[in-house]
């Protein structure tokens, strides 16, 4: 009887190490089907969600919560994400070119290979993004966080980064530490 509790007991704690470890994709379906329905969600909850590859030119998602989105491929031209959540987002590939991203949180997100000419990015933080062979040329990055991010491979011809923080960032001329900020002994 001992072992038959004793193998009880780990069951019961295996079960409970896989639904803690399990990510839980919180997305709305019916904020989700709105959005499919009408290009247009602000405010929605849409955390997980599977857009890989989606035709959503000119959307409407302002302060949406699109973090841990799959958006890899999307075409996402003209839309506004502005006051966004983004954080740890796959939006590699993405044509987001003429998008707004003002104020946008873009932590930790995949924007490799992503079209980002001509993009609002003016304070969003890009902490920590892959922003590796992304084309930002003519964008906006004034005032982003560019923290920990990665942009060796990117095209930033034209590209406005005037008060961008530029610390640890990877950059094609070497890492620029020019906005990390001193702190006081």
């Amino acid at each position: 009887m001992a072992h038959f509790k004793k193998l009880l007991a780990i069951n019961i704690l295996f079960i409970l190490a896989i639904s803690v470890s399990v990510p839980a994709w919180a997305f709305d379906e019916a904020h989700l089907k709105k959005f499919k329905a009408l290009n247009k969600c602000e405010g929605c909850d849409l955390s997980g969600a599977n857009l890989i590859g989606a035709k959503l030119a000119g959307a409407k998602l302002s302060r949406a919560d699109l973090s841990k989105a799959n958006l890899s491929g999307a075409i996402l031209v003209m839309s506004d994400l502005s006051d966004a959540n983004l954080s740890k987002a796959k939006l590699s590939g993405a044509n987001l070119s003429s998008a707004n991203f003002d104020n946008a949180k873009l932590i930790g997100a995949d924007l490799s290979r992503a079209q980002l000419r001509f993009a609002n990015l003016k304070e969003a933080n890009l902490s920590r993004a892959d922003l590796s062979k992304a084309n930002l040329k003519f964008s906006v990055l004034r005032y982003a966080n560019l923290s920990g991010a990665d942009l060796s491979t990117a095209t930033l011809t034209y590209a406005d980064l005037d008060g961008a923080i530029l610390c640890k960032t990877k950059t094609p001329w070497g890492e620029e530490n020019s906005g990390c900020k001193k702190t006081k002994i």
